[in-house]
């Protein structure tokens, strides 16, 4: 696993999202998540997935609460980021999104600066990557695959239940044969 710095300070900001009520419950996603479980990738940005607590009743999702909180606590936005203690954090609300609440509800508990946080497990990662279609997601599976990192049953079920089979293969002849389905 690789050693990222100064998460720590961002992990307590999201728990304290959490503890007031406008979480009920989050993951890192991303590349960010992709360096805990291996070697580092490019990125600048930390992607949270998250649920509201509170259901979103109009047709466009109001980011509204995660604002007023870092505009309370002078946090600095940044296009689609919030900058919080040195980190561009961009929040991805996961509940529409079946792949994505699996993905968070799932996610293993890592510790990172002595702080524990959930962080969306490989094959997801992978199959999250998969959908979003960018040569650089294709990158990051290249690389998960180099360090056998994924299990190929479990990753193959994901891609079946959310019909991203077909998306896998046009990219899988660049993958070990062990994750060609």
């Amino acid at each position: 696993m690789t050693d990222i710095t100064n998460l720590g300070p961002v992990i307590d900001v999201l728990a304290d999202m959490r503890r007031i009520g406008i979480f009920s419950d989050y993951a890192i996603g991303g590349a960010v998540a992709g360096i805990l479980y291996d070697e580092p990738f490019t990125t600048f940005d930390l992607d949270i997935f998250f649920f509201f607590v509170e259901d979103q009743t109009g047709l466009i999702l109001s980011l509204e609460k995660i604002y007023n909180y870092a505009r309370e606590r002078g946090f600095v936005f940044d296009k689609d980021f919030i900058k919080i203690h040195g980190w561009p954090v961009q929040f991805v609300e996961s509940s529409s999104t079946e792949l994505w609440t699996e993905a968070i509800e799932t996610a293993p508990i890592k510790s990172i600066d002595d702080r524990q946080i959930k962080v969306i497990d490989p094959e997801h990662l992978a199959a999250m990557w998969i959908f979003a279609g960018r040569k650089k997601d294709f990158y990051k599976i290249d690389k998960f695959d180099e360090s056998k990192l994924m299990n190929a049953d479990r990753l193959k079920d994901i891609l079946v239940r959310f019909d991203l089979l077909t998306r896998w293969r046009t990219a899988q002849d660049a993958f070990s044969p062990e994750y060609r389905f």
